[in-house]
């Protein structure tokens, strides 16, 4: 991941460098530094849109060879598609302690302190990872799910409860952690390379992102937060019927709260997961060193091939578009600086000091 980012980063100075020495020779510096760069963002972006597209694009295709029972090849990008189910015990998501057999974990401690109305933009202060061995029940038979899978539209929840609040407490105190409090982004993203690419379908990560004590993260206090945060926003997610006052009340409690994301995969799901097929192991496993890794969506094949054409078509159009309004701009504003330049006079470089007729014979 962090070579891909990488690559994806030295494009966008590619593109946007060009941009810039074009422009320069065009319109006056700064300005034409300034609408080089970002006129070469706005290209970054619609190349990302037309690499969506195709992305899209070649996932439909994967459906419709597996709709039509293509059989599996070593080797092969594939298509699966049927319901999830654990080979053996599910697991129990860390908070809410819902059954599911992939979940992802996320802990940040609260945004404003209850004694303190002063807001702090805060990340992720523990992580993880959590798969028990998994297959896909497809109409020509069983697939196993081995090495993480980024996850689409998956169950997310945001724990709110009391029991929740101390399960994840507990939770905190009682589990084992990794330090990687260091470069956040650099230690999330090199974990992702080591889950994506597990080969028995079974993982366990947990990470300490942050050197803050438990304390700080979740409160001793934070399951009389949270009980307040019920009985004045109640237990309907529908707040449209609250008041102003009501909800600024809630609002300012949920900030108190710490956020306890988890972001679940539970047994029986319909899925459709796109990755690479091992025959010797009988199941989606990404090759050692690839940047392939599996994908999982939510939902029916004909639900997420659905998906997937709007996808397509929304891209296409959306990155052509911009494309084309982006270049009649640039196209508008350099016929108007080449006509203006022909309406100025040349400018004689041998400048001299025009002195009257009688003062140069003298």
């Amino acid at each position: 991941m962090l070579k891909g980012c990488g690559l994806s980063l030295l494009l966008l100075a590619v593109i946007a460098g060009g941009y810039m020495v074009a422009f320069d020779q065009v319109f006056q510096r700064p300005e034409g530094l300034i609408f080089g760069g970002i006129s070469g963002l706005i290209t970054f972006f619609c190349i990302g849109a037309l690499t969506n597209a195709w992305t899209a694009w070649s996932d439909l295709s994967l459906i419709s060879k597996a709709e039509f029972g293509l059989q599996l090849e070593d080797g092969r990008k594939v298509a699966v598609a049927g319901r999830i189910r654990a080979e053996g015990e599910a697991l129990k998501a860390p908070f809410s302690g819902t059954e599911c057999v992939i979940c992802e974990y996320d802990v940040a401690r609260p945004e404003v302190e209850p004694s303190n109305n002063d807001s702090e933009n805060t990340a992720s202060d523990f992580a993880g990872f959590l798969m028990t061995p998994c297959k896909i029940e497809t109409s020509w038979g069983e697939v196993r799910l081995l090495g993480f899978p980024m996850i689409d539209d998956a169950v997310v929840d945001n724990c709110l409860n009391t029991s929740e609040m101390r399960a994840a407490r507990e939770f905190l105190l009682s589990t084992e952690f990794e330090d990687r409090s260091g470069v956040k982004i650099v230690s999330v993203l090199s974990v992702f390379s080591e889950v994506w690419s597990d080969d028995d379908g079974r993982v366990t990560k947990h990470m300490r992102l942050t050197k803050k004590p438990i304390d700080q993260i979740i409160p001793p206090d934070t399951e009389e937060s949270a009980k307040n945060y019920r009985e004045v926003m109640g237990d309907d997610e529908d707040f449209d019927d609250l008041d102003d006052e009501t909800l600024n009340e809630g609002a300012f409690l949920f900030n108190t709260l710490p956020k306890l994301i988890e972001k679940r995969v539970e047994p029986g799901e319909k899925v459709v997961v796109f990755g690479i097929y091992n025959e010797a192991r009988r199941g989606l496993m990404p090759r050692r060193g690839s940047t392939y890794v599996n994908r999982l969506k939510r939902g029916t094949a004909e639900e997420v091939a659905a998906k997937l054409r709007s996808s397509v078509l929304g891209n296409v159009i959306g990155g052509l578009v911009v494309l084309a309004i982006l270049h009649g701009v640039i196209a508008f504003a350099v016929m108007n600086l080449a006509k203006e330049k022909e309406n100025v006079p040349p400018v004689d470089n041998d400048v001299r000091l025009m002195l009257p007729s009688e003062q140069q014979l003298a």
